[in-house]
């Protein structure tokens, strides 16, 4: 019986431990991104470091990020990060070094979680590479 209301406990603190703090209808379009690095059309060279700049705030809590960089002629992602980060405001700062043979036009999509049932924002900003 002991190990019945343990599992209950557990379970109970498991699924209310991502719930948002107030009752806000989730809305995307409130989200308020702003990529401050790299800049658009950028150009980077084989061994270039792109620092990836960004703050992303809302008037509740998100519950989370990603930040991708995608070659858009191969559509391989060539960096991936997401953090599961409970809070209203974050500031993004990670750097991926570039690689390759040939010249790319690269996106960077970053991608704000408001909700865990697929409610996204999203903002995409292209820059390029040439080895």
């Amino acid at each position: 019986m002991k190990a019945l209301l343990f599992i209950l406990l557990l379970l109970s603190v498991t699924i209310f431990s991502c719930q948002k703090k107030d009752n806000i209808t989730p809305d995307a379009t409130k989200v308020t991104m702003i990529i401050t690095r790299p800049d658009s059309a950028q150009v980077f060279r084989s061994g270039d470091t792109v620092h990836i700049n960004a703050t992303v705030s809302y008037p509740s809590e998100l519950h989370g990020y990603e930040v991708k960089i995608i070659d858009t002629t191969t559509g391989y992602i060539l960096y991936d990060d997401a953090q599961h980060v409970h809070d209203d405001h974050f500031i993004i700062s990670d750097t991926w070094v570039c690689s390759g043979t040939q010249p790319a036009v690269l996106k960077l999509e970053l991608i704000a979680e408001v909700d865990h049932n697929g409610t996204d924002a999203i903002k995409t900003l292209f820059f390029n590479y040439l080895p």
